[in-house]
């Protein structure tokens, strides 16, 4: 008797690639029955901004309204043709990747017809930031779900004081097909002493930044919201840019465009470390982070794969460091990939890790059967 591929759906917003759909073509690439379900479509690609969408304002309303708030036709119809799906096509694991929209209810529904249900949040749902209203489905499911990944160990303590121990740790990414070093690449714009790529947060990350640029520091920045920086006109002057934009297809050749990129970590999240953590150094770019535990001791060797900072003052001796000493600077950004390499953080490996606990799971399933 031929043995049954184990078979897998993905449920994401999907209106970006390297969140639901790169786990999908990896759970495919391990050899299973991998499908996915995208939600952005639901809504009209509404209020998603990666998709030009003609609407009239009351439709617009209509659909903003129901995915800010996951509620309405269009979640219920969301929940009813989730079902169905897993049903009819006999899913062995449903993967929610950060749910706001599945209902307890329909999980309920869906573990009766004998479907594993794991949930994964790559941010930090209890954080003060975060609206207990919107992921009202994420925590009434908690109870319900075979197994939880969180992002960050903290999510774990979080869990666990809520009675629950079917909790794990799963890391963020990198995508080898999105984030890898370019060899002899040619001066271009994005060539730079420092590149920072992310959102403007008031966490005082923009007076780090200013520093630099005091000292005439070659700096530029990528990324959301910066307009809304007290410094933003300077910035500009500064890096002599017309605005602050957002990278999408040219990250990676800007990544390694630069001699270093700096990380800062969102504190809204609660990060202890964060997903570009992984994609700097697998571009082979010296990585200099702000310091956590986390990162010095689980993650890169301080001075050694990464370098960290503690105040701006400390990031800007240590960027004039790597500036003024190449050799340095190329030995730390090499040892960081290797590192990178060995440890395993591709997406590949982190659903290598959701198939090993759910084999786990039904191992133990079939023993207590016995």
């Amino acid at each position: 008797m031929v043995k049954k591929r184990v078979s897998v759906l993905v449920v994401e917003t999907g209106h970006l690639q390297i969140y639901g759909r790169i786990f999908e073509k990896r759970f495919a690439e391990l050899g299973l029955d991998s499908y996915g379900m995208y939600l952005h479509k639901y809504f009209k690609n509404i209020p998603y901004p990666n998709y030009s969408v003609k609407a009239n304002p009351a439709t617009k309303i209509y659909y903003k309204f129901q995915n800010k708030f996951c509620i309405g036709p269009v979640v219920k119809r969301i929940n009813e043709d989730l079902y169905n799906f897993v049903r009819d096509k006999k899913i062995d694991l449903l993967f929610l990747y950060r749910n706001n929209f599945i209902t307890p209810k329909t999980i309920e529904r869906i573990k009766n017809i004998g479907t594993a249900v794991f949930d994964y949040n790559n941010d930090d749902p209890f954080s003060n930031h975060q609206s207990y209203f919107r992921l009202r489905n994420y925590f009434q499911s908690l109870p319900l779900y075979d197994q939880i990944f969180v992002y960050s160990k903290k999510n774990i303590e979080d869990i666990k004081k809520r009675g629950l121990n079917n909790v794990s740790l799963l890391r963020g990414y990198y995508i080898k097909e999105r984030n890898f070093p370019i060899p002899n690449i040619h001066k271009n714009r994005y060539s730079c002493d420092v590149i920072f790529i992310g959102h403007w947060e008031d966490d005082g990350r923009d007076e780090y930044i200013k520093l630099l640029l005091d000292n005439d520091i070659d700096v530029k920045i990528y990324g959301p919201f910066w307009e809304r920086s007290k410094h933003y006109r300077y910035f500009l002057k500064k890096m002599n840019m017309e605005k602050i934009a957002y990278l999408s297809d040219d990250y990676n050749l800007a990544l390694n465009s630069a001699k270093t990129a700096l990380v800062f970590l969102s504190k809204k999240n609660n990060n202890t470390y964060t997903q570009r953590c992984f994609e700097i150094p697998a571009t082979k770019t010296a990585m200099v982070c702000e310091y956590t535990d986390d990162m010095a001791r689980n993650l890169f060797e301080e001075d050694k794969e990464a370098v960290y900072f503690k105040s701006a003052q400390e990031l800007l001796e240590k960027i004039r460091f790597l500036l003024s000493n190449e050799k340095r600077r190329i030995e730390i950004a090499t040892n960081g990939y290797k590192r990178l390499l060995k440890d395993g953080h591709e997406a590949l490996d982190r659903c290598k890790r959701v198939i090993d606990v759910y084999d786990k799971i039904k191992r133990e399933d079939n023993k207590g059967k016995e």
